[in-house]
């Protein structure tokens, strides 16, 4: 586990979840996580904006509360965080692996 502030993955995680989460919020256009995220990930993040069907959507703005970053060898990670609308708690799960660009986001989930 990435415990330690600062670390790459982490920071990579907390921009790149942070990102998503706007675009769901339709706050930020999805194409601006092409730097980011893998194609699929962009397109269901725009789907699911686009029909408002994220969790909580109605309690308001997502906010990021916290990030745990778990890493399953050294080129990738599982991510799994907390965020809020709201007074409301919901989690989320994602992916992110590392290749000659750099860390990539290619599993995202809400829930």
């Amino acid at each position: 586990m990435c415990d330690e502030v600062g670390t790459p993955p982490l920071q990579f995680a907390g921009v790149a979840l942070r990102l998503a989460l706007e675009v769901l919020d339709g706050r930020r256009p999805p194409v601006q996580l092409r730097p980011l995220a893998e194609p699929g990930v962009i397109a269901a993040l725009r789907t699911l904006a686009e029909h408002r069907q994220a969790p909580g959507c109605e309690f308001g703005a997502a906010t990021l509360t916290r990030i745990d970053v778990i890493m399953t060898d050294s080129k990738a990670a599982e991510v799994c965080a907390g965020y809020d609308r709201g007074t409301r708690h919901f989690a989320l799960a994602a992916r992110i692996v590392r290749g000659r660009s750099g860390w990539r986001l290619t599993v995202f989930r809400v829930c």
